[in-house]
């Protein structure tokens, strides 16, 4: 019974090593696909790496980030703020929340995702270019509306 066990064991050992194999292999596809433009091959690789781990951060992403591109930002969000409750690198997260905030032109949100990146890693670059762009584009719409308001006043 003993020799059965163990067997046991060893087969489910090898059953969850060989579905970590099919899951990295699935998310690199992705990846590649994703930088390729390849956006819908790239989410038939996410969506079949979610069947696997639905818990996955980078697959969450991944996913929020293709729906980011067809500017689906609510589903952007959700994947986003899913992938930000399981993920232990946060900042990746609340950068990508703020990008879909700016994309979607709410700037002064995007502001506050990208100083919660920076809050949670204030090494982390692309917080710092988000939330400065952002800022920029605040600022140019500020200036554009000032003088607009002199064109009229």
């Amino acid at each position: 019974m003993r020799e059965e066990e163990h067997l046991k064991e060893l087969a489910s050992f090898f059953k969850r090593t060989s579905a970590k194999i099919k899951l990295i292999k699935l998310i690199s596809k992705a990846k590649q696909e994703y930088d390729n433009y390849n956006y819908s091959e790239s989410e038939a690789s996410l969506k079949e790496a979610y069947k696997i781990d639905s818990e996955n951060p980078a697959i969450l992403r991944g996913l929020g980030c293709i729906n980011l591109f067809r500017k689906d930002f609510d589903k952007a969000f959700e994947f986003f703020n899913s992938a930000l409750q399981k993920s232990g690198s946060k900042e990746i997260e609340y950068t990508l929340l703020g990008m879909a905030c700016y994309l979607n032109n709410q700037l002064d949100e995007a502001v506050k995702y990208f100083n919660l990146a920076i809050d949670e890693n204030d090494d982390y670059t692309p917080a710092y270019e988000g939330r400065n762009q952002t800022m920029l584009e605040n600022h140019l719409k500020i200036a554009d509306f000032q003088e607009l308001l002199k064109k009229y006043f």
